[in-house]
C-alpha cells in the first residue's frame, strides 16, 4: 500500500520489544506505507538523533519506505496542552501536502494522552485519516524486555523478531472509535440544528447512524422536509414518530399553512438568507391579504375576479364590474392609490397581486366598524408588498445580495423588525386560533432532538 502515509508517535515499545514488533514497526510490516513520519518527543528525539535505531529498524523491514523524523520538542508527553495543537498541525500539514493519500495514525505508541489526541484527529475526518491499533503479543504485554539503543544492537534484535517468521499473525486493528465518535458527532449535529440546518444534520446522521437511534434520524428528516415546505412528507414522518399532534398544534389547515410559511421565513431571516426571505415576502403578503379578505371580511376572491385558464391552472384577474358591484367606491380608491403609476390610475384586468389585494383590505377596514381592527394589519401588509416589489426585481434579474441595509432603505427597519411585524399581524388576525407554541415549532423540534440524543 505504497500510497499510504504513516504518522506515528515513537513510544517506549518502539521499534522492537522482546521478540516482537513494536506498534510502529508492525503497522509498517502489514500496511507497507510509502512514507513513515515519526514524531519524536524531546526525550525520544535526543535518543533517536544519536542512534537512529527506529529508522534503521524500518529500513531493515522495508528498504523502500521513506522515513522522516519530526523533532516536536514536546517535553510533557502527558499534557494535552503541550502537544495536542502540535499533533493536529503536523497531521493537517501532511494532509495538505498529500491530499490524495490515506493517512494512517498509530494510536498505540506514545502516552495514553497522545493516543487519545490521535484518535480525535482520526475521527475528525475519516475520509483522510485511519486510526490503526496494534494489540500486544500474547504472554509479552508490558513484561518483555525493552530495546535499549545504548546497550543493544538493532540488528540482533531484528534477527530474533518472531514477527519476521512466515505466517506470523497480524495484530493490527482498525477500531471504530465509537466512544470518541458519538459525542463529537452529537455536538456537530446539535450545532447544525441550532442553525436550523436539518439537511446538513441528516447527512451527518446517515454517516453515523449506527451510533444513534432511528428516532433521531426521523426527527431530523422531519425538520428537513418541513423547512423545505414538503408538507405531505413531513407529516408522514411525524405520523410514524407518533408525534403528529405535538408537532402540528394548529387544527385549521388554511391557518396552519400560513403559519408554516411564516416559520420558514423566520428561519430564512435568522440564517441570513435574505434573498430567499424576500422572495417569500410577496407570497406571504398575497395569501395573508387574501385570508383577511375572504375569511374575515367575507369577500370571496372569485366574486371580484375573472378566471382565465392557463395550461393546468387558472390566472385570476381583478374585474372592475364585479369589484364595483360588491365594493362601492373601490374604483376611485384604487385609482388614487395607483395615481403615481405610468397610466395614473389602477389597471383593471391585471393579474391579482399582493398590493392590489391588501389595498382592497385597507379600503374595507375603513368602511365598516367591525373591520376597523384590520386597519393596522392592512397598513403593515401594504409596506410588505411595496418592499417586496422594490427588492424582488433587482434580486431576481441581477446578481444582487439583499442585505438588511437594502431592506432598511425601503422598509425603514431591518429584517428582524419585519419578521416581528409579520408575527404581530398573524397574531392579530388569527387570535386564539393559533397557540403561541406554533410559532416556535422548530425550537420545540430541536428540543426533541436534543432530548433523544441524551437517552
Amino acid at each position: 500500500m505504497q500510497n499510504d502515509i504513516l504518522i506515528s508517535v515513537v513510544g517506549k515499545t518502539d521499534p522492537i520489544r522482546g521478540e516482537h514488533d513494536g506498534p510502529m514497526l508492525h503497522i509498517i510490516r502489514h500496511y507497507q506505507p510509502g512514507i513513515a513520519i515519526l514524531l519524536l518527543s524531546k526525550e525520544v528525539g535526543d535518543e533517536e538523533s544519536e542512534y537512529h535505531h527506529n529508522e534503521e529498524a524500518i529500513h531493515m523491514l522495508d528498504p523502500d519506505c521513506e522515513v522522516r523524523t519530526v523533532l516536536t520538542e514536546i517535553q510533557d508527553v502527558h499534557s494535552y496542552d503541550d502537544f495536542s495543537i502540535r499533533l493536529l498541525t503536523i497531521c493537517n500539514n501532511v494532509r495538505k501536502e498529500y491530499p490524495e493519500k490515506k493517512i494512517l495514525l498509530n494510536i498505540t505508541s506514545g502516552t495514553p494522552q497522545m493516543e487519545t489526541a490521535l484518535c480525535m484527529i482520526a475521527i475528525s475526518d475519516p475520509e483522510y485519516y485511519m486510526a490503526v491499533q496494534v494489540s500486544s503479543p500474547e504472554r509479552s504485554a508490558n513484561k518483555s524486555p525493552m530495546f535499549n539503543p545504548r546497550e543493544n544492537l538493532i540488528e540482533d534484535w531484528f534477527e530474533t523478531n518472531v514477527d519476521n517468521e512466515a505466517g506470523s499473525p497480524c495484530r493490527c486493528q482498525v477500531p471504530q472509535l465509537l466512544n470518541f465518535r458519538r459525542p463529537i458527532v452529537q455536538f456537530q449535529i446539535q450545532s447544525l440544528i441550532e442553525n436550523y440546518d436539518y439537511a446538513g444534520a441528516c447527512l451527518l446522521y446517515k454517516d453515523n447512524e449506527q451510533n444513534f437511534s432511528q428516532q433521531i434520524g426521523m426527527l431530523l428528516e422531519h425538520g428537513k422536509r418541513r423547512l423545505n415546505l414538503e408538507h405531505k412528507e413531513a407529516e408522514q414522518v411525524a405520523e410514524k414518530l407518533g408525534m403528529k399532534k405535538a408537532l402540528y398544534p394548529i387544527k385549521r389547515s388554511d391557518v396552519a399553512q400560513l403559519v408554516e410559511f411564516f416559520n420558514s421565513m423566520r428561519i430564512k431571516q435568522l440564517r441570513g438568507e435574505l434573498n430567499d426571505f424576500s422572495m417569500r415576502l410577496e407570497i406571504m403578503t398575497l395569501y395573508m391579504g387574501q385570508y383577511v379578505l375572504e375569511k374575515c371580511m367575507r369577500v370571496r376572491l372569485e366574486d371580484i375576479t375573472i378566471k382565465n385558464k392557463k395550461k393546468n391552472s387558472y390566472l385570476m384577474r381583478l374585474s372592475e364590474e364585479k369589484c364595483t358591484n360588491i365594493i362601492p367606491g373601490i374604483r376611485e380608491y384604487l385609482d388614487e392609490q395607483f395615481s403615481d403609476k405610468t397610466q395614473g390610475r389602477f389597471i383593471w384586468g391585471s393579474p391579482v397581486n399582493a398590493l392590489s389585494i391588501v389595498y382592497i383590505v385597507k379600503y374595507l377596514s375603513g368602511r365598516q366598524p367591525s373591520y376597523e381592527k384590520y386597519g393596522y394589519s392592512a397598513d403593515e401588509m401594504i409596506k410588505w408588498a411595496k418592499l417586496s416589489g422594490e427588492v424582488r426585481n433587482p434580486a431576481a434579474h441581477t446578481i444582487v445580495a439583499i442585505t438588511d441595509d437594502v431592506i432598511r432603505e425601503s422598509y425603514g427597519k431591518d429584517s428582524g423588525a419585519l419578521v416581528k411585524s409579520i408575527y404581530t399581524v398573524l397574531r392579530q388576525v388569527f387570535g386564539s386560533e393559533v397557540k403561541e407554541e406554533a410559532f416556535g415549532i422548530y425550537e420545540q423540534l430541536n428540543g426533541m432532538i436534543r432530548e433523544a440524543m441524551e437517552r
